[in-house]
């Protein structure tokens, strides 16, 4: 049998390690890059695709209504305030929990949880976890704002008070200021954050 010499496994060994990192760094939702395409079905059973939105301000938030930091923003109206505050923007909620994760949750009991909550913008469902992965979001919530022209304006958390011990006044909320300065044309600072909150169960 013929041997393979070490110096030869771990030359094959570092070309996998490098092609898994390339394919990692490949993955959507860096700000500045134009936002992955998707044709996602809501809670109600309508189709939503990105291009539909093409000429407006596109809010992603992804969303899992068995992770409590999900759960403790939508009681306390964190993101269906803004929504409506930003009538202008487009807000789309993306559950990217896999069926059949214990975490899973189908679309009429998380309509029942939306309505409970107040949440009236559209949830989508991305069960594959394609959506999610493409965009590379991590977190529940993970926030994104892609810009008319169909890039990525900001990437990250929604606020910077991941335990929720500051009220609402006292927080900064990275989506708010991030739409406010966007619309003033001046620059999103920061425009990239490390999101918190539960990791997507893909």
């Amino acid at each position: 049998m013929r041997r393979i010499h070490t110096p030869l496994l771990l030359a094959v060994a570092a070309a996998l390690v490098a092609a898994a990192c390339a394919a990692q760094a490949q993955a959507g939702g860096t700000v500045g890059e134009k936002a992955p395409a998707f044709t996602l079905t809501d809670l109600e059973g309508n189709t939503h695709s990105l291009a539909d939105y093409q000429g407006k301000v596109v809010i992603l938030e992804w969303v899992n209504p068995e992770c409590p930091f999900s759960d403790r923003h939508a009681r306390e109206k964190t993101m269906a305030t803004l929504a409506d505050r930003h009538g202008d923007v487009v807000w789309l909620g993306v559950n990217s929990t896999a069926d059949g994760h214990s975490n899973y949750m189908p679309p009429a009991d998380h309509k029942a949880w939306a309505d409970e909550r107040g949440i009236d913008y559209a949830i989508l469902y991305d069960s594959s976890g394609e959506v999610g992965k493409a965009y590379g979001a991590k977190t529940t919530p993970h926030m994104y704002i892609i810009d008319e022209t169909g890039t990525i304006a900001y990437n990250g958390a929604i606020d910077d008070d991941p335990p929720g011990r500051l009220a609402a006044g006292e927080r900064q909320n990275y989506v708010g200021t991030g739409l406010v300065a966007y619309k003033a044309d001046r620059e999103i600072d920061p425009a990239s954050t490390k999101p918190y909150g539960c990791t997507v169960k893909y």
